[in-house]
């Protein structure tokens, strides 16, 4: 089983790592910096705390303004900021351009002493990621019933590791509000991710405003109402009325861009072609090969009689994307314009008269060329606009696009290939960042498809063996939303699978320590908690295994972290801490057992879900 072998790697590896001493002033930022020294002594705050800065730029004292709201609404204090050119204050910010060189664009360095806190950066993004530092530093005690707040006195210098440092949300198959989008945007830049892929378009929806072709919303951004596993929905019954779904308007994407960019996050848009199409050619049925009337659905359409696939041979398929394009270009000032491009069912254009007389006029070998043809058709559109094009590897015989940035999301090796030939290269391999795929046990969970769990996450390393590392522009977690409907499991699948990768994205490589970052992540959870951010336990909870050994079934526990003790029953009861506990031996099953549970306990209290699982179940996951 790949997850079961896959632990006990990653178990080898922690066992070699030295864990740190516990301290309870132990600094407990996440992604972890490039360096840190701790001081002694703390930086209090108090009515006359005040900031200043070396500069009037509007732009950079409105992120020192945005500092201070957050700062205020964290602490109930009120933080300002004094006029420019003021030499005495508590909080400085400092612009330094001799810098670049040695923390880039992004870096910042921070000195915390008892009497002064010094941010210094070469731009404003360096002071933003400085102010993301600072408020997770802040610690409180109460006197006299009332909170004393202050800063560890510490020295930081800090800069990324990767450019893009991304999360990517489906909002086609369940469409989030412009507020939800929001919400998500600003806990990401909490954690330093600075790009928000959003895809916008697929089978089950569209979900942008294109004024020049209005049935784009008016039809492709609704369906029928569905509840349940997406694959056993039913299709739109007669007469049925299609009101679930929504888009955004101009004005939304302008105001969800401009929020975005005030927390240094640029938003790309995604426009999936030409397959992942249903809702657009439901929109416009005349684009696909058949230009018969189709239905945007709510679940899996993956049957022929739904052509979800552009036709290629049309010219009129490329005007309407020529004027989605136009629209896109003005509406986001990302560098780039992501075109999906992948699995693509090439069986219509098989069928497709004339798309077979285009293979013939391009003197194209096959369908597989069919798909570059179109690709390189469309990547020119985007480029006449200004734009870079990005879209996801597909390994195909008429080869890659020239110029044309990569999404790596079935494995490393497409990402590895593209690098070696040239291409810019964004590392999103769906074992280690598929968010939408299960993260405990499949029992417990909705998921589709496999495992990803937290450690999986934490594992992730966008650079490769053999791949051009100056091509490598960085990774990003992935979560599509067949199963995702609401926020709550948005939130629920994202933290903390999100603080992995933000980590994974940030830090040095050799600063990463698996045993220090689960215990960094959570210091993280009462922040949560506090603002309403739901998160999984998962990575809390046993992982169950069967194996056979002379003719008998032997009971496996592992774990993702340490500090764990395992009870677990065979009599269909819940364990408690006065059950037997699994002391990393294996136990026979005894005869008559048919399910087994299994609870987690940290410091003498239990953690996470229990795990109920039939030994049936069990049987059918050993490898045959």
């Amino acid at each position: 089983m790949v997850t079961k072998k896959y632990l006990s790697v990653l178990f080898i590896l922690l066992l070699s790592i030295p864990i740190l001493a516990k301290d309870k002033n132990r600094i407990t930022i996440i992604p972890h910096p490039v360096s840190i020294n701790t001081g002694e002594g703390v930086f209090s705050l108090n009515k006359s705390t005040s900031l200043i800065t070396n500069t009037s730029d509007i732009k950079y004292i409105k992120i020192i303004k945005q500092f201070a709201d957050e700062f205020n609404d964290i602490t109930n204090a009120s933080l300002v900021l004094k006029e420019p050119g003021n030499k005495k204050g508590d909080i400085c910010f400092f612009i330094d351009t001799s810098l670049v060189s040695k923390i880039g664009n992004e870096g910042y360095k921070l000195k915390i002493t008892r009497n002064k806190v010094i941010i210094t950066a070469v731009n404003e993004s360096g002071w933003f990621y400085a102010g993301r530092t600072l408020l997770q530093l802040i610690e409180q005690e109460k006197k006299k019933n009332k909170y004393h707040y202050f800063f560890p006195c510490v020295e930081i210098e800090d800069y990324p590791r990767f450019s893009w440092r991304g999360l990517m949300l489906d909002v086609s198959r369940h469409f989030f509000s412009k507020e939800e989008l929001k919400s998500y945007i600003h806990q990401m830049a909490k954690y330093k991710f600075n790009i928000f892929h959003l895809h916008l378009t697929d089978n089950q929806g569209w979900r942008i405003e294109i004024k020049s072709l209005p049935n784009l919303t008016k039809v492709g951004a609704w369906r029928v109402p569905r509840t349940g596993y997406w694959k056993g929905f039913l299709p739109p019954q007669p007469g049925e009325e299609t009101t679930y779904g929504g888009f955004y308007t101009h004005e939304d994407i302008k105001e969800l861009v401009a929020f975005a960019k005030e927390r240094n996050v640029t938003i790309i848009p995604e426009i999936d072609v030409p397959g992942h199409s249903l809702a657009l050619i439901a929109s416009y049925p005349e684009l696909s090969c058949t230009k018969k009337p189709q239905q945007v659905l709510a679940g899996d359409p993956w049957n022929v009689s739904r052509t979800n696939v552009l036709c290629v041979s049309n010219d009129s398929v490329y005007d309407v994307l020529d004027k989605i394009v136009t629209e896109l270009s003005m509406l986001f000032p990302s560098e780039y314009i992501h075109i999906g491009g992948d699995e693509v069912n090439r069986i219509y254009w098989k069928k497709c008269s004339s798309c077979q007389s285009l293979i013939k006029k391009q003197k194209l070998k096959d369908e597989n060329e069919l798909q570059t043809y179109f690709i390189q058709r469309l990547s020119n559109i985007v480029k006449s606009k200004g734009k870079k094009v990005i879209g996801w590897y597909e390994n195909l015989p008429g080869g890659l696009i020239p110029e044309m940035t990569y999404m790596s999301w079935k494995d490393y090796k497409g990402g590895i290939i593209a690098s070696q030939k040239g291409h810019k290269v964004v590392m999103t391999p769906a074992f280690f960042t598929y968010l939408d795929f299960y993260q405990g046990d499949p029992a417990m969970e909705n998921g589709p498809f496999t495992v990803c769990r937290l450690s999986n996450c934490y594992a992730f390393n966008p650079e490769q063996k053999d791949a051009i590392s100056s091509n490598i522009l960085g990774g990003q977690g992935s979560l599509w939303t067949e199963q995702v409907p609401n926020e709550r499991k948005l939130q629920y699948m994202t933290w903390p699978r999100g603080l992995a990768l933000a980590e994974v994205l940030w830090s040095p490589q050799e600063k990463r320590d698996w045993s220090d970052f689960v215990t960094r992540m959570e210091a993280q959870f009462p922040k949560f908690e506090e603002y309403g951010i739901n998160y999984s336990k998962a990575f809390y909870e046993p992982i169950l295994h069967l194996e056979r050994e002379d003719g008998e079934l032997f009971l496996v526990i592992e774990t993702e972290v340490s500090d764990l003790r395992i009870f677990y029953s065979f009599d269909d009861c819940s364990p408690d801490m006065y059950y037997p506990e699994y002391k990393k031996q294996k136990v026979k099953i005894p005869k008559g057992a048919h399910h087994i549970r299994a609870i987690s306990y940290k410091n003498g209290q239990p953690i996470g879900r229990e795990i109920n699982i039939s030994i049936q179940e069990l049987l059918s996951r050993i490898p045959q």
